[in-house]
């Protein structure tokens, strides 16, 4: 099997990791088929996990007048019961 489908097989391992465990044995009959030089830049799902957004834009101007701008959370109440037995 290649290094990329170990990558994927071990939920998106570092190469480092992918090498130590052929390294010390700790998988019967683990081995990389072909090159274990190349890098694991092609992951899509590696780089959307590492990818920063920031939730929203950074306000350049303030409100000048109350209530001009309000931000609410338009979720609830949820009918799973928390811990404690509280609901939300």
């Amino acid at each position: 099997v290649d290094l990329q489908a170990w990558h994927r097989r071990f939920g998106h391992a570092g190469i480092s990791r992918i090498k130590m465990i052929i390294q010390k044995k700790l998988v019967d009959g683990m081995a990389i088929l072909g090159s274990t030089d190349e890098k694991i830049d092609e992951c899509d799902s590696c780089h959307m996990g590492k990818a920063k957004r920031r939730p929203f834009d950074a306000i350049t101007t303030r409100e000048s007048r109350i209530l001009e701008r309000v931000h609410v959370d338009l979720t609830g109440p949820i009918r799973v019961q928390a811990v404690g037995g509280y609901y939300y």
